[in-house]
């Protein structure tokens, strides 16, 4: 993600987004790679299962997605199943 303007560096900007960046809308969702920007827009493109979906967003409605952290996985979360044992006798 680009810095946007720079007359204020104390007062935060709307995001400029480019090719490559992943981002997501403010509102969630998936993540979304963009493909291409001009103006104020950026062409998405992600994911659902494995179809492949794309749309056209405006900057102020994404929010940058490259740096979010994954929750970790508890220990405790999901145990494999497995099968009793049997004395076999």
């Amino acid at each position: 993600m680009a810095a946007a303007g720079g007359q204020n560096p104390g007062v935060e900007s709307e995001p400029v987004f480019e090719a490559g960046d992943v981002v997501r809308l403010q509102t969630g969702g998936p993540p979304m790679v963009v493909r291409a920007a001009s103006g104020d827009t950026a062409y998405c493109q992600w994911y659902a299962g494995v179809d492949l979906h794309q749309g056209t967003f405006l900057f102020s409605s994404l929010r940058n997605a490259g740096r979010e952290r994954r929750s970790p996985v508890s220990p405790d979360a999901e145990a494999p199943l497995t099968a009793p044992r049997s004395s076999g006798r």
